[in-house]
């Protein structure tokens, strides 16, 4: 039986491609109350994905650093990288737990992990495969308080507790 489990975990090894990131966007909107709109983002962005026959099987993990998401004040991503607690919890990452087709869209479930809190995420995406090129477009909404994490406020001025997401990848199979 061992030997069975073995060769069936082998089979699906070697008929799984890797998907390597070609080139992607994770970008991040909030805005401060009665002020202005805050719009972090990165490109460093670290990727461990698999996929088998089909969409619906991508599987693996997209990571990056929160010190890599900037915005065009540094003053204002020194207070982010304070509130993101970038000290003790450097990386944020989301594991693909299952993916299914939803009209003409993927709806994506997974595992986001932030200031060392993991709270299940689901997320609209558009997914598209041409050959061995793949997009995976999409966004979701999370709260930074669902993490632990408290929304800065100065006087009269507080960030909004809410934090869209958006994301653009180009991914190449490789077989």
């Amino acid at each position: 039986m061992y030997k069975l489990v073995l060769v069936l975990l082998f089979a699906v090894f070697v008929n799984a491609a890797s998907l390597d990131l070609v080139e992607g966007k994770i970008q991040a909107h909030t805005e401060i109350f009665g002020d202005s709109e805050i719009n972090p983002q990165t490109r460093k962005i670290e990727t461990i994905l698999k996929k088998d026959s089909s969409i619906e099987s991508i599987s693996g993990k997209f990571e990056i650093d929160a010190i890599s998401l900037v915005s065009d004040n540094e003053d204002r991503d020194q207070h982010m990288y304070e509130v993101l607690n970038v000290a003790k919890s450097p990386k944020i990452s989301f594991v693909i737990s299952r993916i299914t087709k939803v009209d003409d869209k993927y709806k994506i479930d997974g595992l986001l992990t932030m200031n060392k809190i993991n709270k299940k995420i689901s997320s609209l995406a558009s997914i598209t495969q041409n050959a061995q090129d793949l997009t995976m477009n999409g966004d979701f909404s999370i709260k930074l308080t669902d993490f632990g994490l408290e929304p800065p406020s100065m006087f009269f001025i507080t960030v909004r507790d809410q934090i869209d997401i958006k994301y653009s990848f180009d991914l190449k199979e490789e077989l």
